[in-house]
């Protein structure tokens, strides 16, 4: 009896072992399967002398592009962006902030954030599969709790109305990256009438300010530009499928300032 037990217990041991390798195991490329960035800054020179602890407000803009092999089915799970150092300081201590909570208790209903915690505005373009419908919808950024996050509202019409809220961390980071931001996509973004929707590019803008103690200052702002005059930016692209598969892309693009 003892040995049949000892033996059960190795066995659910070595299952309990495989199930935990299995669910570290790392997302493989899928083959077809890229991404692609731009971005920019206005102004993308630096004017005049800047005071000690306050940069000078810009307007950041963002494109990343996905390209699908045939009959793909990878929905976007998550995007991490990692900002250059010098060129793109966020500031959300010093703007009003709304929560994804707040939004997705009011159905979307963006007048619910208080005036000047709105950051930026966007399109992201995907297509339903199973329908075969390719269509955008439009993001909202307000500045998250604490300024520690950022608050994204998507909002979707056409094939189905959606209306959803979630919140990107954003963390302070050391070495050739200034910032990061991790943005997980809801499920009841990554699928629409059933079926998964892949998402084909994101595009976003922010560049909101704010009057403080009579000194503009922005929700980004620039201390520096490296002297090669391209500071880098790097985002992540994770992707699963309905059928468990998960796949990872990478971007690399560079911002020019002067």
């Amino acid at each position: 009896m003892q040995s049949i037990r000892a033996g059960r217990i190795a066995a659910a041991a070595a299952a309990a072992t495989l199930l935990a390798t299995a669910a570290v195991a790392p997302a493989a490329s899928a083959p077809g399967l890229t991404t692609s960035l731009k971005a920019s800054v206005t102004p993308n020179h630096l004017v005049g002398r800047l005071t000690p602890g306050r940069g000078m407000p810009i307007t950041l803009s963002y494109r990343a592009t996905i390209n699908h092999p045939s009959g793909s089915r990878y929905r976007l799970e998550r995007v991490d962006v990692k900002f250059p150092a010098g060129v793109g300081k966020p500031n959300g201590n010093l703007f009003p902030s709304c929560s994804a909570a707040k939004l997705n208790a009011a159905n979307g209903n963006l007048r619910v954030c208080p005036k000047g915690s709105k950051i930026g505005r966007g399109i992201a373009v995907g297509t339903a599969v199973d329908i075969g419908v390719t269509s955008s919808g439009a993001l909202t950024l307000f500045n998250g709790p604490g300024g520690k996050s950022i608050t994204f509202n998507v909002s979707i019409i056409t094939p189905a109305l959606i209306n959803e809220s979630f919140s990107a961390p954003l963390k302070k980071i050391s070495g050739r990256y200034g910032y990061s931001l991790s943005s997980p996509i809801p499920s009841e973004l990554q699928n629409i009438l059933d079926g998964p929707i892949i998402v084909r590019s994101i595009s976003v803008t922010t560049g909101a300010t704010i009057v403080k103690n009579g000194v503009k200052r922005g929700f980004i702002e620039a201390y520096k530009c490296p002297k090669s005059h391209k500071a880098p930016l790097h985002s992540d692209f994770f992707f699963n499928t309905d059928t468990g598969l998960t796949a990872t892309s990478s971007a690399d693009t560079n911002i020019t300032c002067h």
